[in-house]
């Protein structure tokens, strides 16, 4: 099993709080989404939890039932990329590109 990164559970922590609040701004139950959905409840669950990340087709039958326009989810989540998500990738390339010079002057080194 491929272990995540910050980024990937960053993500799957900002796909769960949009799920959960939007369930509960709507005032339904876990059942009635895993019922009109076909997503079980304890998979439902665990996305809120952010402990596990959606396949795109559950996502998608659930995404179905939250909102009249599934892109209304996807415009939510990027604006909350740009405000959560993207620093942490800035951060994480960033400490990349670091790691990449290093190893660059120790080969420089190496060659002297």
């Amino acid at each position: 099993m491929k272990l995540k990164n910050d980024e990937e559970k960053a993500f799957d922590l900002e796909l769960s709080k949009i799920i959960k609040a939007r369930r509960d701004e709507l005032n339904l139950t876990q059942e009635y989404l895993s019922f009109h959905s076909g997503v079980t409840r304890i998979t439902i669950g665990k996305w809120e939890k952010g402990e596990k990340t959606p396949i795109s087709f559950d996502l998608y039958n659930v995404l179905k039932v939250l909102y009249k326009d599934p892109s209304e989810f996807w415009a939510e989540l990027f604006k909350n990329y740009e405000k959560t998500l993207s620093p942490i990738q800035k951060a994480a390339d960033k400490k990349k590109f670091m790691a990449y010079l290093e190893q660059a002057q120790k080969n420089k080194k190496g060659d002297t």
